[in-house]
């Protein structure tokens, strides 16, 4: 058993984002993409599930995993403000 349920969910959630960014906002309005997008939820949910694979402990990974993904929110939206 491999540890990729946060990333899938996040994936999954990036499709079903960006579906209704093209047509609600790009349509509509020509909004840029990359203002609206939760890209920075990746980050955080590959480092979750990292966590998940490092400890095989869901105690663990509830602790420490939730604040890494919290913690990351910072940092992960220094690239997308740096323009």
């Amino acid at each position: 058993r491999q540890p990729f349920g946060a990333t899938i969910t996040i994936l999954a959630l990036l499709a079903g984002k960006w579906v209704t960014i093209v047509a609600a906002w790009w349509w509509w309005s020509n909004y840029p993409y990359n203002f609206v997008m939760p890209a920075t939820l990746l980050p955080s949910a590959v480092v979750l599930d990292i966590v998940l694979l490092l400890t095989r402990n869901w105690t663990l990974t509830a602790v420490i995993g939730a604040w890494l993904f919290a913690a990351l929110f910072y940092p992960t939206n220094w690239a997308l403000f740096a323009y």
